[in-house]
Parts: C-alpha cells; sequence; structure tokens
C-alpha cells in the first residue's frame, strides 16, 4: 500500500509542527495556510489537519528521522562526560607556582565539582555511603573518668 502524497500545504504543516515543538497553532500560522484567521479559527483548522491520517503519519515519520539525527548527532555517551570529568579534576588539581614561588592548585572548587559530579553520575559518594554504625559514647563524670560506655545504633 502505497502511503498517501501530501500536498505542498500538508507538507508544511507537518514540518512546521515539529519545527514549532508539536504547539498546532504555531505549525498552521508558520504553515502555507492561510493568515487571516483568528487564533481560534486557526486552532480549529489546526486540529483538524493534525487529525488527518494522511498527515499525522507524516508527522510521526518525521518525528522519527527527527529523533534519529539528535541521537546521531547530539548524543554524549556516559563514558565521554566521565571523560571530561576526569580531565577537568586533573586540571584542577594540578599546580603551578605562585609570583612568591608557593605551589598553588589549579581550581580546588572545579576539582571538587567534577569529583562529586562523577561520583553522582556513578552512584557513589552519596551522604549515606560515608557514614558508618551510629555510635553511642556515654561517659559517666561524676566521679574520676574510669568508665566509659560504648555502643552501636540505638
Amino acid at each position: 500500500m502505497a502511503k498517501p502524497k501530501l500536498t505542498s500545504k500538508e507538507e508544511s504543516f507537518a514540518q512546521a509542527f515539529i519545527f514549532h515543538k508539536e504547539e498546532l497553532i504555531e505549525a498552521y500560522r508558520n504553515s502555507e495556510y492561510s493568515q487571516n484567521l483568528t487564533p481560534a479559527q486557526m486552532s480549529v483548522q489546526a486540529n483538524k489537519l493534525f487529525k488527518k491520517p494522511s498527515i499525522n503519519l507524516r508527522i510521526k515519520e518525521l518525528q522519527s528521522k527527527a529523533s534519529a539525527i539528535a541521537e546521531e548527532e547530539f548524543t554524549i555517551t556516559v563514558k565521554q562526560r566521565l571523560e571530561w570529568l576526569k580531565e577537568i579534576a586533573e586540571a584542577g588539581l594540578s599546580t603551578y607556582l605562585d609570583s612568591q614561588g608557593a605551589a598553588r592548585r589549579e581550581s580546588l572548587p572545579a576539582a571538587r565539582s567534577a569529583i562529586e559530579t562523577m561520583n553522582s553520575m556513578l552512584g557513589v559518594g552519596e551522604d549515606n555511603d560515608n557514614k558508618g554504625d551510629e555510635l553511642n559514647i556515654t561517659f559517666n563524670v561524676s566521679q574520676p573518668v574510669k568508665d566509659v560506655k560504648v555502643t552501636r545504633g540505638e
């Protein structure tokens, strides 16, 4: 079964729908259809066009193509992001000599932020990860300290 051919106006509407982030009225306003309509009339006409099976099929095709291009062209892998963060951390921890000859770190805040971001991405270093068992220490100070009681948890 051959897919139906769209008119140039229908094609312009489908493309405008994708370009204008799926806003029907904006798609209608920026397509080849009549611009002498009120926003309410445009909304009615845009909804009619959107519900046409041939236009809706074309919109889905365009969405699929746009997603594939976006994934191929704009996706940054976790590995790449971690490599960049590692470079930032290493650069921030590198040292230089100031005007008095003292060794200084390049940018500890940048290194710390990069390390925190890497930890977050990897799911490590959360606040709860760094806590051990709760430790309660009771001191009896009514007499010289001889008796110290240490308990774990509550």
